[in-house]
């Protein structure tokens, strides 16, 4: 019985190669099912049953007839010596089989050898037993128990909010007094940042539009959904699909571009975290006189962005391994966990994305790398700009046309790609893509947005503190050339997919689409902070892109678990069709903010309260608050440099 269930759940002949189905998977659940096998002579105890063990194993078997067109980026054929028109002789099989667990890879490979007749090459890492218990390492007991304590702090909490509102409710005014009195001190309200009932009220409440900036709810949102779509359909194309002709021929459509191309979608993030520094900064230096506590901005800046970072890079690198199975899963999360362990610390340090690239953890980390390094160089610009407007935009001028050359030279001298291509064979793997560590996730290559979003910011200030209105035909102008060169550099990606490379222009298109795409975002953020947006001001102003703004950078986070748990517990090839691809898109965003709603309400709400409650500054002395009132009445009210952070 034993033989016939193994033998049925390992692949029997392989179909589709030639359509370009290189996963033969089997039956995954069936060969790990452990079977009692009941034994039939009289030489073995009557009547008892054996417990037999299987050994799942993906195998790759050579082909040498078959030929296939290499459908690489131009970046890994130059890496791989490959020519252009050039095609691989060998196609690679990921053959599932199922064998006894007492075989060894080197057994594996001998017999797979014998009844193939081809070449095979067995990974140990690619075989899987089953595993009736799971084990549990001291790492989850820690990473479990610190988890218990926030969830244990976050039900106490919620708990005695309750009981302060119970007590608030009373009609007896002296209770309510001391009561109100109490919740004052420090020590309630750290216990209340932990509140659920407090931080859904944060969450879900309407934004203050006290600079005209409600307007970029809605831009964040709508962009991080860009985003999130864009990686899912990444991992599609990097996982088995039963027929990967239709993701080839959709990818190449410059109606689906923006798919393929959500990558500079992120260039938007990069805007706006300079225009909203540069913008609150200028603010608070006028106020302040040109003083502010630029190191207590960074502690500030340090405290908001890990907590939440270190809870996602702990669950990667305890839980994660543990929780699903699959062929691949044991592959592609293991190999996600050696990544986290191997460089966790340049993550918080934020400058993995120049220091053990080839072991970089969690694939979208590089963004808080460049953010964080761009945000730690900005206020030197930022001083200058509040110190004197001349040599300040300047510098600026400077900074933000030499970063936008930037990608243009290291392109041609590199003989490089336009952007970061999306291929099967790479997106299988983002982080080993050359283009992708060597270039798309480099500070100098991404840093243009962040300065154009400073310079949009100190436009923007200048404009709101003197009431500045554009003429109607500038404005339409204007809307005209953003609304043809933004979708132009979107769009046109298509091109690549499907030409001979010409290093001139894909140079240029590397060097300059994204100037265009980013002065069409910054016009976007100018017309709808200084009132020449109209409709789309008040469409991007809705209250309902408040909370999903406020849950991007969970989203953000959390996002790779959800696309590395789908594609690595993939246990059969699945047929992708337009309603299929919309399905997981749809189902893999919901899934994001469910996980990105848990991290914020347990972990990036409190302390980012908690930290605006340390690090807050004492109060103004009665001089210095009457110095303050006099100031401009149209700016907003003082902000900390842990606010501004």
């Amino acid at each position: 019985m034993f033989n016939n269930t193994m033998y049925d759940a390992a692949v029997q002949q392989a179909n589709g190669i030639e359509s370009g189905i290189f996963y033969q998977f089997g039956h995954y659940d069936q060969c790990l099912k452990p079977i009692k096998q009941q034994q039939q002579r009289q030489e073995h105890l009557n009547g008892s049953s054996l417990t037999v063990v299987a050994k799942y194993c993906l195998v790759d078997v050579f082909i040498d007839e078959l030929t296939v067109q290499n459908t690489g980026s131009h970046d890994m054929r130059q890496f791989t010596s490959l020519q252009e028109n050039q095609t691989r002789e060998q196609v690679v099989i990921r053959w599932g089989a199922c064998i006894p667990a007492s075989c060894g890879p080197n057994d594996i490979a001998i017999f797979a050898k014998h009844v193939l007749q081809r070449k095979v090459n067995v990974n140990d890492n690619m075989c899987q037993l089953y595993k009736p218990e799971l084990h549990i390492t001291a790492g989850m007991y820690t990473y479990a128990f610190v988890i218990s304590f926030f969830i244990f702090v976050t039900v106490l909490s919620t708990l005695y909010h309750i009981y302060l509102l119970s007590l608030k409710s009373d009609k007896d005014e002296v209770v309510v007094e001391k009561s109100a009195a109490k919740s004052q001190r420090t020590a309630e309200k750290v216990l209340l940042t932990f509140s659920l009932i407090e931080n859904c009220s944060k969450l879900f409440q309407a934004s203050k539009d006290q600079l005209s900036l409600n307007c970029i709810n809605g831009i964040k949102s709508l962009a991080m959904l860009l985003i999130l779509a864009g990686h899912v359909l990444i991992f599609i194309y990097g996982s088995p699909v039963y027929n990967v002709e239709f993701l080839n021929q959709n990818i190449k459509s410059p109606v689906f571009a923006f798919l393929p191309n959500s990558m500079l979608i992120v260039d938007v993030f990069l805007l706006l975290s300079g225009f909203l520094f540069c913008r609150i900064l200028l603010i608070e230096l006028h106020r302040r006189h040109g003083q502010i506590n630029v190191f207590i901005l960074y502690i500030a800046r340090w405290i908001r962005l890990t907590p939440a970072y270190l809870v996602i890079i702990g669950f990667y690198i305890t839980w994660f391994p543990s929780l699903g199975d699959g062929p691949l899963w044991q592959q592609r999360i293991q190999r996600e966990q050696e990544r986290c362990l191997s460089s966790w610390l340049l993550n918080i340090l934020y400058i993995n994305n120049y220091f053990n690239v080839d072991k970089l953890c969690m694939f979208q980390s590089w963004y808080l790398a460049v953010d964080s390094q761009l945000f730690f160089l900005s206020p030197i610009i930022i001083y200058l700009l509040n110190k004197s407007r001349k040599y300040g935009v300047i510098l600026l001028s400077i900074v933000a046309v030499i970063t936008s050359i930037v990608p243009f030279v290291v392109s041609y001298a590199k003989n490089l790609s336009p952007t970061l291509m999306i291929y099967a064979n790479e997106a299988e793997d983002i982080n080993s893509s050359y283009y992708y560590k060597n270039f798309y996730i480099k500070t100098h290559m991404r840093a243009s947005a962040y300065f154009i979003g400073l310079f949009v910011g100190y436009l923007v200030h200048e404009m709101q503190a003197r009431n500045t209105k554009l003429p109607s035909q500038i404005v339409r102008l204007l809307w005209i050339f953003a609304a043809l060169i933004g979708s132009s550099c979107m769009l046109t990606i298509s091109r690549f997919y499907a030409y001979s490379y010409n290093r001139w222009e894909s140079s240029i298109y590397a060097g300059f689409h994204k100037i265009g795409w980013n002065m069409s975002v910054a016009w976007l953020i100018l017309a709808s902070t200084t009132g020449h947006a109209g409709w789309i001001q008040q469409f991007l102003s809705h209250r309902i892109f408040a909370p999903i703004s406020r849950l991007t950078y969970c989203a953000y986070l959390s996002n790779g678990i959800v696309e590395l748990y789908y594609s690595a517990s993939s246990k059969t090839t699945p047929q992708m069709s337009y309603i299929r691809v919309f399905d997981s898109v749809v189902s893999h965003i919901i899934n994001t903010f469910v996980v990105a709603l848990i991290l914020c309400l347990l972990f990036e709400s409190p302390i980012h309260a908690l930290e605006r409650i340390l690090l807050r500054r004492p109060r103004s002395t009665n001089s210095q608050q009457n110095n303050e009132k006099k100031l401009n009445k149209s700016e907003s009210p003082h902000t900390s440099e842990e606010q501004i952070a």
